[in-house]
């Protein structure tokens, strides 16, 4: 999942009221459902904050393998860097 929220299809598609996050858990299992066939050897998601991370992990059966976000020197993510350690995601 490259972004925790899709928008509408709307010509005011970057005006916030039109983003949401309620088809995270059906395209998670979706996923899962790739994973489990083989056609995907791992699931993971990117620009995804601890607390995007918590609210996945707490209905995904298999947790993402990796969480891929902007991390450099000046930019350093320690607090989504120490989440995702303790949760056994890799952060790249």
């Amino acid at each position: 999942i490259h972004w925790p929220l899709w928008t509408k299809r709307t010509a005011g598609a970057s005006d916030p009221k039109n983003f949401s996050a309620s088809h995270i858990p059906s395209t998670w299992k979706a996923m899962e459902k790739l994973y489990d066939s083989g056609k995907a050897r791992a699931i993971g998601v990117s620009n995804f904050s601890s607390k995007k991370l918590g609210e996945l992990l707490s209905y995904a059966r298999i947790p993402p393998a990796v969480n891929q976000v902007e991390c450099h020197p000046g930019w350093q993510q320690t607090k989504l860097r120490a989440f995702c350690q303790e949760k056994g995601i890799h952060l790249s």
